[in-house]
């Protein structure tokens, strides 16, 4: 092999990520030198070079990379939401910052939601690494159109107040939004003709299909990420859920020894546990929900406090829901406790986090005067629940514990933001949902046949 140049042979490896390579590198590097020595050549075919480009990248398309973009996603929805919201105050005056919070809420979040969303098929095997980096590729241009279309929206109307014509980016707008929907569309097709060539469909009528689904489907996708936030922010939560739940998922995990020490096995032998104190609060949870929702829609025709006042009615209704939705997340922490998949402080901290969120909406929507205005109460509950979804999510991710900092950080953020302010009091409705569950799915474990003791909820094995 000394006619042969293995520094090219090697730097073709080099688009593989570094764990791939200490672990196949050196097998394909001798493959390959070893066919090259056969048929005389001294560097790689373009086939081999290309082949490497796509399957390289596309290797990098994890389930960690997958928890990286969705990440990066909520992290420029909460930075965009804040920069209108709590910076501008929507106004678009403060035009630097106006505009940079535009583009992180309408190109960047998109762009890595769409990204995460690629990633997490390719690490599921679902989408082949080719049409990973095509769909990938169209998601990033994708998003940076429609974050200057966004920027160009908002100068538009700038403009049209002023009376001035559309010039630069605001004449620019309904271009760049063309083709940001063009590029999704396409990024739609790529991923659904391997879905559907699965089922059977010859490759032309599934061609047919994922045109004629995407170019249906592209428009409100485009709609849906330019004009709410909150729907990233929600896609964005959903990847991480099922990038850190791998085995439940389907997804390949990145790092078993970690995920090991993320999700430790039971420990001590099975027990069967009657549950009298969870189907207890779940009771309570069910009636006190079931007066609430009614308090809260036909309360105002006998409310002593809200008679006649439709508006009074519903605050009272969805503080009683609120307070309703305290034993019922207590329920629902023993179930989880029972199940032993998780440690007693992945269970209670979340619990008691979203528990004293529900406390706070309650306490707010009873003391305040129902002027729509925020108050330290409401954003308190929003963050206090995001808190809980982030604790619970991050701390079953197969990834390091900074990384699982820096990403539950952001969920909270993402959360208390974009989505808890007004999804929280609206959760409150759940209260009776969630005591159901508790009451009626079949959660008791069976009893061990090695006779093992059953205790009550509260007491250790």
């Amino acid at each position: 092999m000394s006619g042969l140049d293995e520094r090219r042979f090697r730097r073709v490896l080099s688009w593989y990520p570094p764990s791939w390579r200490r672990e196949h590198g050196d097998v394909l590097l001798a493959m390959m030198l070893d066919e090259a020595e056969r048929t005389g050549r001294s560097r790689p075919t373009a086939a081999e070079s290309r082949a490497a480009f796509v399957h390289g990248l596309g290797a990098r398309f994890s389930a960690t990379a997958a928890l990286v973009a969705a990440s990066v996603a909520l992290l420029a929805t909460v930075v965009g939401q804040s920069g209108i919201l709590l910076v501008t105050g929507g106004d678009s005056g403060s035009v630097p910052v106006h505009e940079v919070a535009l583009f992180a809420m309408t190109g960047a979040a998109p762009a890595a939601t769409g990204i995460a969303l690629f990633a997490i098929l390719r690490a599921a095997s679902l989408l082949r690494d080719g049409p990973t980096l095509v769909a990938t590729a169209c998601a990033a241009v994708a998003g940076a159109c429609g974050g200057l279309a966004g920027v160009g929206w908002s100068r538009g109307f700038d403009a049209a107040d002023a009376g001035l014509p559309q010039t630069g980016l605001a004449a620019a707008t309904a271009p760049l939004g063309a083709v940001g929907l063009l590029l999704t569309v396409v990024a739609l097709v790529v991923v659904l003709l391997p879905v559907l060539q699965r089922t059977g469909v010859s490759r032309s009528g599934a061609t047919l299909l994922a045109v004629v689904l995407a170019a249906i489907t592209g428009p409100l996708v485009g709609g849906l990420v330019f004009f709410s936030p909150a729907t990233t922010a929600v896609v964005a939560i959903v990847v991480l859920i099922v990038a850190a739940l791998p085995r439940v998922r389907g997804v390949r995990r990145d790092d078993a020894a970690v995920v090991a020490r993320v999700a430790p096995a039971p420990i001590g032998p099975p027990v069967t546990r009657r549950a009298p104190l969870s189907r207890l609060l779940a009771g309570i949870a069910l009636t006190g929900g079931a007066l609430g929702i009614a308090w809260a829609f036909a309360g105002a025709g006998w409310s002593p406090t809200a008679r006649g006042d439709a508006t009074a009615a519903m605050r009272e209704g969805i503080a009683i829901l609120g307070v309703s939705m305290i034993p019922a997340v207590v329920a629902l922490g023993f179930v989880l406790r029972r199940s032993r998949r998780a440690s007693a402080r992945d269970v209670w901290i979340p619990v008691t986090a979203v528990a004293t969120g529900f406390a706070l909406i309650s306490a707010d929507y009873l003391t305040t005067d129902g002027s729509g205005d925020l108050s330290v109460g409401w954003v308190g509950a929003a963050a206090s629940v995001g808190v809980g979804v982030a604790w619970w999510i991050a701390a079953r991710m197969p990834v390091g514990t900074g990384i699982r900092i820096g990403v539950g950080a952001g969920i909270a953020l993402a959360y208390t933001v974009v989505l808890g302010l007004a999804l929280t009091p609206m959760l409150a409705f759940s209260a009776p949902v969630v005591a159901l569950v508790v009451l009626v799915l079949p959660w008791r474990r069976r009893r061990a046949v090695d006779g093992s003791v059953a205790i009550p909820d509260g007491a250790t094995a």
